[in-house]
C-alpha cells in the first residue's frame, strides 16, 4: 500500500522558457510545482492536483516521478507558458506569458479520496477569489489544515481579496512588498492559531505564529535565478510542520531549500538536490563556535546505559497534586509555562538564583514556582483555569507567587504576568482547554506530535523553538502515575535544554566551547547576546539528543537525571565531584557557567 501523502498542492505547472546572454533554457516551471517539489525534497509526500498534459512530455517527467501528479487531462499548449529574460545583472523580466487554462481550475475537480492530508496548499493560481472557493469548498470536505500563497500582481490588482484570503487560511505566505501593500505599515492581524510567514530576501523571513514574530536567518546562496524562492520555502516549511517541527525551524529549512533552488536557473538543481544537500545548507546556518565532543559523548553514553538509577521523574510529591486531583491538567499547562527566569543579575553578570520559603519549606526556582501553583490549585483552583489565567490582575499574580514572608521573588514578575494573560486569552480565542488539547493527543497517531504542534499556538509555550516547556509539559503529561498522554517509544521527543542541562553538558564536556571570547564570558559569568546563548544552547540540545539515542535512555530520564545534577553541581558553591556518577568521565570544565540571559524559554 502507498503512503498516505502528508500534503496536497492545488496550482498550476508551465513551461518556463528561461533567456540569459541570449541562450535558452526550457525547464518544468509554475508557483504550485515548485511547492511540491520542495516540499517532496524537503522530506514530505507529497501529492499535486493540476491540470496535467497528456501525454506528459519529458519536461515534466522528473517531477511526475517523485510527486504524484493527479489532475484533468489537457493538451501541453493548453498550461500556462512563460518567457523569462534575464539582464546582465541577473534581474529577470517576463516577456512575454500565456496563462493557458489555468482559471477554469475548479474545487469541483478535486475528489474527495485525496483528501486525507494533513495540509493542503493552494497555490496562486489566477486570483485570489479563485482560491477563496477553494478555501470555501475545501473546508467543508477536509479537516487538513488550509495553506496559500500569493504574487505581487494579484497583491497589487486585488490587496483586499488577498488580504481576506489571508485571513481565512491556517497558514500563509508572502513576501515583504505583498505584506506592505496589504497591510501598510502596520503588524498583520494574525489570529490565534495562525502562521504567517513574511519572506525577506536577504534579509530571511518573519514568522508569525499569532501575535508572536520571530525572524529567521536566510541560508547562505550564490544565487543565479530566484524563480521559485519563496515557493521553495513555502514547500520546505510545510514539509517541517508535517514532520513536527517548531513553526521557527521548519521555515528554517524552507530557507535552506530555497537556498538550494536559487542557485541554478529554472527547477534545475531543485529537481537535482536531496535531502542531505539541503541539510548541508540548514547546518551552517547554526554558530558552531560551540561543539559536541564526539568522544565525551560516547563515554558518557556508554555510562549511563549501564545506570540503573537513571529513570524519569513522575511529576509527584510536596510541590504537586494529589494523583487523581481533577485540578492537575490545569495546574500542568498553567505552571510550566512559567518555568523560567528564577535568578537575578547583578554587575552585567549572573547574582543569584531565587530562593525562597513557601509553605513552610524553603524551595527553589522551579520548585518555588510548582509549590505557588499548587498552593493556588488548594485554595483557588479556578484561578489556574485558561478564563481564571486570562482574567489575572496584577495584584492577583502578587498573591500567586507571594513568599511566607510577604515578599514577591520573582525576578520578572512582569513576564510572567503577561504570559498568564496571553495563555488564557489564546486558549479562548481557540476554544480550547487544556483537557480538550489532551483528548486530541489521544486521539492522535502520534500524541507527543500532536501536542507539541497545539501548544506552538499558546502563549508561553509557542516563543521557543527548542520547545523546552512544551516538552516539559508533554513529560509531565506521559510520565504523571495518570498517563494523560502515551509517550509511545518517545519518537517525538525533544531534548529539554535549560539552564542546569547546558551547565552540565559544558562542564562534562559533552559541548566544547571552540570560541575563546565566549568561553571567557561563560567563565565570567556575563550577560550574553542572543546569538552567543543560542550557539550554546543548540549545541547543547544536539549532545543531548544524540545522547538519548546512543544510551537508550529515554528523554524524560536523562533530562532528570541532569536535572539532578543541580545539587551535585550547583551554581554557587563548588562542585561535589565525588558524589557525581559521571566522575570518572568527566571533563571538569569546573569553571564553566551556563549562558546568563534573560529570556522566558527557560
Amino acid at each position: 500500500m502507498a503512503k498516505r501523502p502528508d500534503i496536497l498542492v492545488i496550482g498550476g505547472a508551465s513551461v518556463d522558457r528561461l533567456r540569459a546572454d541570449g541562450q535558452p533554457l526550457v525547464t518544468p516551471g509554475g508557483g504550485a510545482l515548485y511547492t511540491a517539489m520542495a516540499a517532496h525534497k524537503a522530506g514530505a509526500n507529497v501529492r499535486f492536483f493540476g491540470f496535467r498534459p497528456d501525454p506528459l512530455p519529458d519536461l515534466f517527467a522528473q517531477a511526475a516521478a517523485v510527486v504524484d501528479w493527479v489532475g484533468p487531462p489537457c493538451r501541453l499548449e493548453d498550461i500556462p507558458h512563460f518567457e523569462i529574460v534575464y539582464d546582465a545583472r541577473g534581474d529577470a523580466r517576463l516577456e512575454r506569458a500565456s496563462w493557458g487554462n489555468e482559471a477554469t481550475l475548479d474545487p469541483l475537480q478535486v475528489p474527495d479520496n485525496i483528501l486525507d492530508v494533513d495540509y493542503i496548499h493552494i497555490a496562486a493560481i489566477h486570483d485570489a477569489s479563485l482560491q477563496m472557493r477553494f478555501v470555501a469548498a475545501l473546508r467543508k470536505r477536509s479537516r487538513a489544515r488550509i495553506s496559500a500563497g500569493t504574487f505581487g500582481y494579484m497583491v497589487h490588482r486585488s490587496p483586499d481579496s488577498v488580504r481576506a484570503l489571508a485571513e481565512a487560511c491556517d497558514l500563509f505566505f508572502l513576501n515583504s512588498f505583498e505584506a506592505i501593500t496589504i497591510y501598510g505599515d502596520a503588524d498583520p492581524p494574525v489570529r490565534p492559531g495562525q502562521i504567517l510567514v513574511v519572506t525577506r530576501g536577504a534579509d530571511g523571513a518573519d514568522v508569525w505564529q499569532g501575535d508572536c514574530r520571530q525572524r529567521v536567518a536566510c541560508a547562505p546562496a550564490k544565487p543565479v535565478d530566484l524563480t521559485g524562492a519563496g515557493d521553495s520555502v513555502c514547500g520546505g516549511t510545510l514539509a517541517g510542520l508535517v514532520a513536527g517541527m517548531h513553526p521557527v525551524h521548519a521555515v528554517r529549512l524552507g530557507a535552506a531549500v530555497a537556498a538550494e533552488t536559487i542557485e541554478a536557473p529554472g527547477m534545475s538543481q531543485l529537481l537535482a538536490t536531496d535531502r542531505a544537500q539541503i541539510d548541508a545548507r540548514w547546518r551552517p546556518m547554526e554558530d558552531r563556535r560551540v561543539q559536541v565532543d564526539p568522544e565525551q559523548l560516547q563515554a558518557i553514553a556508554d555510562l549511563l546505559a549501564q545506570m540503573p538509577e537513571v529513570k524519569p521523574f513522575d511529576f509527584t510529591g510536596p510541590s504537586f497534586p494529589e494523583v487523581g486531583d481533577p485540578g492537575t491538567l490545569d495546574f500542568l499547562f498553567a505552571s510550566i509555562k512559567h518555568q523560567f527566569g528564577f535568578w537575578s543579575p547583578a554587575h552585567g553578570a549572573y547574582g543569584k538564583p531565587t530562593v525562597a520559603n513557601i509553605d513552610g519549606r524553603l524551595c527553589k526556582g522551579s520548585d518555588y514556582c510548582f509549590a505557588a501553583f499548587h498552593r493556588a490549585l488548594r485554595t483557588n483552583p479556578q484561578r489556574l483555569t485558561p478564563l481564571g489565567q486570562s482574567s489575572l490582575r496584577w495584584s492577583d499574580t502578587l498573591d500567586l507567587f507571594r513568599s511566607d514572608e510577604g515578599d514577591v521573588p520573582m525576578p520578572v514578575l512582569a513576564n510572567h504576568h503577561s504570559l498568564s494573560r496571553g495563555y488564557g486569552r489564546d486558549l479562548w480565542e481557540l476554544g480550547s482547554t487544556p483537557q480538550s488539547l489532551v483528548h486530541a493527543a489521544q486521539k492522535s497517531a502520534r500524541p507527543v506530535k500532536e501536542m507539541l504542534q497545539s501548544l506552538d499556538h499558546i502563549s508561553g509555550y509557542r516563543e521557543d523553538p527548542l520547545r523546552k516547556k512544551s516538552m516539559l509539559l508533554v513529560l509531565a503529561l506521559g510520565q504523571r502515575p495518570e498517563r494523560f498522554i502515551d509517550l509511545g517509544q518517545g519518537e517525538d521527543c525533544q531534548p529539554i535544554i535549560d539552564y542546569h542541562l547546558m551547565r552540565s553538558c559544558l562542564r562534562t564536556g559533552l559541548i566544547r566551547v571552540v570560541d575563546e571570547r565566549l568561553e571567557q564570558l561563560l567563565a565570567e559569568r556575563r550577560l550574553l547576546a542572543p546569538a552567543d546563548e543560542y550557539c550554546v544552547r543548540i549545541s547543547a540540545y544536539e549532545a543531548i539528543d544524540r545522547l538519548q539515542k546512543m544510551s537508550g535512555r529515554s528523554i524524560g530520564a536523562i533530562d532528570w537525571f541532569f536535572f539532578g545534577a543541580r545539587r551535585r553541581c550547583p551554581e554557587m558553591t563548588e562542585p561535589q565531584c565525588g558524589e557525581c556518577p559521571l566522575e570518572p568521565v568527566c571533563a571538569r570544565r569546573k569553571h564553566l557557567f551556563q549562558p546568563v540571559i534573560r529570556t522566558t524559554f527557560y
